[in-house]
């Protein structure tokens, strides 16, 4: 084999390996997350599987400091006009996110268990009051 051919065949294997190292990175950044109402459609196919769910916040946030344990409802989000009003219960072990309470926008991260709980990895806060334009005085 030639030099030329084993460079050619070298500069190839590294191309289609920075392919596919794209394809994957783009993929995994590109999730999005499911309404509430999509994500009960899923049914057992939700299972097991690490998703991204976005509602409201319910009543009845429960913060335990000494087992760093946050566990929560999420409803539909306000306005989505789903007919699935049953609240996903949710458990997040980690430091309570800022302004948490009820009735805000969240997004959670991670994944239904057997028992019906969803085990989040990651729970983000949308605060839209701080992206709002100031009204004139």
């Amino acid at each position: 084999m030639t030099r030329r051919l084993r460079l050619a065949l070298a500069s190839a294997g590294i191309a289609v390996a920075l392919v596919l190292l794209m394809v994957t990175a783009i993929r995994a950044a590109s999730s999005y997350y499911y309404t509430l109402a999509q994500f009960r459609a899923l049914g057992p196919a939700a299972a097991g599987r690490v998703v991204k769910v976005n509602g409201d916040v319910g009543a009845g946030v429960q913060w335990n400091y000494a087992t760093q344990e946050l566990s929560f409802e999420v409803v539909p989000a306000a306005g989505a006009g789903t007919a699935d009003p049953t609240p996903l219960q949710v458990v997040y072990h980690g430091t309570e996110p800022d302004t948490f309470a009820s009735g805000i926008s969240v997004v959670v991260s991670g994944e239904l268990l057997p028992s019906g709980t969803f085990a989040a990895q990651q729970v983000l806060v949308k605060c839209p009051s701080h992206y709002e334009a100031a009204t004139p005085v």
